[in-house]
């Protein structure tokens, strides 16, 4: 067991000769007597040995190996560190004092920095210094007539002298910037040269300056004269050139031998016309400034107070209180026709209702439907953007029915423009309409309308209420949004209806209010859902020969509407989710037995497309559908065997030749036929259901398009390609089959060709299935690494001598940046220690300072 560290201290202590007897003589030979300063030296190596904190040693890997001596094994980190801050203190603090210190005086006076020197000294060194300078120095320094100045005192500007005694105005004086001022001498006088060219000696007084006024005004005459005398020389020269204009056009104009020379050519005759055309354009009317433009909130006003002005109008004249005013108005806006007479001409009272001759055309559009020439109340200039978040559910050359054609898709356009056939308004209509809160009461107002004049009174409804107008409007127009949308819906099962023109009017006025009010109106959409919902179940379960009222062409019009106003691009959203929801079980679950249900299906595939143009989400069920339609093309024997779908599919039953049919696009009134599949008989039911096929075809390339990119390509579309091979197969070798079929012949080779097409290219490019690729394991070997010229201070044993040397130069490198770095934090610390000790010194002198006042102030209370 070790000694602790009392005891070694004082055996330590005792044999260097502190502790024990220390008179005795073999202690004398042992140590012999020293001086102060050696035994300092021997308590201090004592204290280091016996200070653990004081010395640090680095362990060595290997041990002590053969007695060698590693450089920094042993250190002293309190004594770096002490020997670290004060260099810190001489170098970092000086540099934290002098910051952001400018402007310091430094004495540059002799003798003030030398220690050596005396003040009497210095004050005589000085003197002496200071009369030495005067008596080099010229009496008259400031006298700029002196000819004793030296030239280094000679005042310039800009490189030229200052003196008096040249003439200002000698060229021969002028000395250029260019010149180095340093080797300024005083020049010799030039000659001046007059108007007779004869010499003249500069006289040798100073010219005075009366003088030299004089030949200034001289030389400007002088060179006034010849300026005049150069300008009557071009204008002489330019008078003689206009004398022989003449000639000098007939011969740069001449196109032939026979020309004259005083003829004029035609392209002057171009250049008069030019002429008179630009004096013609001084009398055009200048653009005036417009008015600014209007905020929506204005708009609304004004418009609102027009109408209801329209209003009281129209009720005074219906109890026969018009004011002279008005009726004197009235008279002067009346045009007369041309078969009238001056003298005899009554105004008729039929032409402000709207009877006769129609409206006037600046105000038809305005007056009488309140409307704004310029974007209206729910008209936005975001509208085209929201419009074209899904751009449009069916576009022009992918129209699966007409009738959205007319309808739905007109509300993807911008905003509607009201041509010049506009159907007439009917004069009766009121200007001002109370807010309904009711289906039933928004049928009461539109009565026996038609369709232009409730479009009319939506439009008067929407601006009288604007939300700027009163804070009510807000909350009647959220309750008139639903209303608005179960009358539309109601209307989606007017056939008729579906091709007028303010139709799409009242759509786009649905629009503007699911923009304007999005929580409502989508709570109104997902009312109309279940109910289409509750339909859809009902038609499901039901018997074979029992009616159902499901599927209606309202039901496809509000998936349209849906498709077009929200975005279907969401991962989830409140109205599209749902009603992908309902389309797929309808696709799924609803049996297809008339052709107006398989319609409907057709229909909702071409939906299904128009929904995912964005998202590119993959739609099983209306692949499924598509390849069940293609089934029922097809003989049942035909069908392989283990097929992934049902066996058992209702069959077309067309017959006959039908090559001469020519296909249409589909419409809503479609979906309302009732004839069975099995019973096919008349030209338009076979041409409805090669339509349909011919529809769900092209719905396949559109989803061939989408999904192109996906992993699953082939997994998605082999089904169909097979399905296709098969009709095209039969198509070519059953003749009568090739005449059922005839129409959409062309349509089944173009598909299946496309969609071999890109089966095949996906299938280049996917690999098959491997096993995760892993790192090798090595064999465990047992054989030591023996190197033959083993050094212990050699650590690379690399034989490329110049990538040994740049994997030095690297370590060496890397070493110094940590060492860089590891003074950078220490200075970065000593720099925030200084500043807190500052901070705290400056805190306790004005607390001291605070302390001192109130003692003061207390003493002197």
């Amino acid at each position: 067991m070790g000694k602790s560290q009392l005891k070694q201290l004082k055996e330590r202590l005792k044999t260097s000769g502190f502790t024990g007897q220390t008179n005795s003589k073999k202690q004398q030979k042992r140590h012999p007597a020293t001086t102060r300063a050696d035994k300092d030296l021997l308590l201090q190596s004592i204290r280091e040995e016996f200070n653990p904190f004081e010395i640090k040693t680095t362990r060595q890997k290997h041990g002590d190996i053969l007695g060698r001596n590693v450089q920094g094994a042993i250190g002293k980190p309190g004594l770096s560190k002490q020997i670290g801050e004060e260099n810190r203190r001489r170098t970092l603090k000086k540099e934290l004092e002098r910051k952001n210190k400018v402007g310091a005086v430094i004495d540059r006076r002799f003798g003030e920095t030398d220690p050596t020197m005396t003040p009497e000294e210095k004050m005589l060194e000085r003197f002496t210094r200071e009369r030495q300078a005067r008596s080099s120095r010229p009496s008259t320094l400031f006298n700029l007539e002196d000819d004793d100045m030296y030239d280094a005192d000679t005042l310039t500007h800009f490189g030229q002298s200052l003196s008096l005694d040249y003439d200002d105005f000698d060229a021969g004086n002028q000395v250029s910037a260019s010149e180095d001022n340093s080797d300024l001498k005083r020049r010799a006088p030039v000659a001046d040269y007059t108007d007779n060219e004869s010499d003249i000696k500069e006289p040798e007084r100073k010219k005075s300056k009366n003088e030299v006024m004089k030949e200034i005004i001289a030389k400007s005459k002088m060179y006034k004269h010849e300026r005049q005398k150069a300008k009557e020389e071009d204008l002489e020269e330019i008078e003689n050139l206009d004398g022989e204009l003449n000639v000098l056009q007939s011969l740069l104009f001449q196109t032939s031998a026979s020309a004259q020379p005083g003829s004029v050519p035609a392209d002057a005759q171009r250049d008069t016309e030019y002429d008179a055309h630009v004096r013609e354009m001084v009398f055009d009317r200048r653009a005036k400034p417009s008015d600014r433009t209007k905020t929506e909130e204005e708009i609304a006003e004004e418009n609102a107070r027009r109408l209801k002005e329209l209003e009281e109008q129209r009720l005074r004249r219906m109890t026969g209180e018009v004011s002279e005013e008005e009726d004197d108005a009235r008279k002067t806006r009346l045009v007369p026709e041309a078969d009238d007479l001056s003298d005899d001409f009554i105004y008729d009272d039929a032409a402000e209702f709207g009877f006769g001759k129609g409206l006037d055309e600046s105000d038809s559009d305005n007056e009488m439907t309140g409307e704004k020439p310029e974007g209206s109340e729910m008209e936005t200039p975001d509208e085209e953007e929201a419009n074209s978040t899904n751009d449009g559910i069916l576009s022009d050359d992918e129209q699966p029915f007409s009738d959205a054609q007319s309808s739905v898709v007109s509300v993807t356009n911008s905003k509607n423009k009201f041509s010049d056939s506009r159907p007439q308004v009917d004069a009766g209509l009121a200007f001002a309409y109370n807010c309904p809160s009711s289906y039933k009461e928004l049928q009461s107002i539109f009565g026996e309308h038609n369709l232009e004049n409730q479009v009319v009174i939506v439009e008067r409804i929407l601006t009288l209420h604007h939300p700027s107008l009163s804070k009510d409007n807000r909350g009647k127009l959220m309750e008139f949004g639903p209303i608005l949308l179960e009358h539309v819906v109601n209307l989606g099962d007017e056939p008729l209806q579906l091709h007028n023109e303010s139709f799409n009017k009242l759509i786009q006025k649905i629009h503007d209010l699911a923009k304007a009010y999005p929580e409502p109106m989508a709570m109104a959409f997902r009312e109309q859902l279940a109910k289409v919902r509750d339909r859809l179940q009902a038609a499901i379960v039901r018997n074979r020969d029992q009616p159902t009222d499901y599927p209606l062409s309202s039901d496809m019009l509000l998936f349209a509407l849906i498709g077009v106003i929200f975005s279907t691009s969401d991962h989830f959203h409140l109205v599209v989710t749902p009603a992908m929801l309902l389309m797929g079980q309808h696709l799924t679950q609803f049996p297809v037995k008339t052709v107006g249900e398989l319609a409907a299906g057709s229909l909702l595939a071409r939906l299904f497309s128009k929904y995912q143009t964005l998202s590119r989400r993959y739609v099983p069920e209306a692949v499924n559908h598509i390849n069940l339609l293609i089934m029922s093309c097809i003989k049942q024997s035909a069908i392989p065997e283990g097929f992934p779908l049902p066996s058992t599919v209702t069959k077309l039953a067309i017959e006959g030749d039908n090559n001469s049919i020519s296909l249409r696009n589909l419409q809503l009134s479609d979906i309302m036929c009732d004839t069975l599949l099995t019973s096919l008989s008349t030209p338009a039911e076979i041409q409805l259901a090669l339509s349909i096929v011919k529809s769900d075809l092209d719905s396949l390339k559109l989803f061939s398009s989408l999904w192109k990119g996906k992993d699953a390509y082939q997994e998605i579309f082999m089904p169909s390609l097979e399905l296709l091979e098969i009709l095209e197969r039969e198509l070519r070798m059953s003749p009568k089959q090739a005449a059922v079929l005839g129409p959409i012949a062309h349509a089944v080779k173009e598909t299946a060709n496309s969609l071999r097409n890109l089966i095949k290219m996906q299938t280049v490019n996917r690999k098959p299935l491997a096993l995760q690729q892993h790192k090798p394991i090595p064999i465990p070997t047992y054989a030591p690494k023996f190197e033959v010229n083993y050094s212990v201070d050699k650590k690379s044993y690399d034989p490329n001598m110049r990538r040994q040397e740049i994997s030095k130069l690297k370590a060496q490198v890397k070493k110094e940046r940590k060492g860089a770095l590891r003074e950078l934090r220490k200075d970065n610390a000593f720099v925030a220690r200084e500043k807190l000790a500052e901070k705290k010194k400056k805190d306790k002198e004005y607390h001291e300072m605070l302390a001192r006042l109130e003692r003061t102030v207390a003493s002197q209370g």
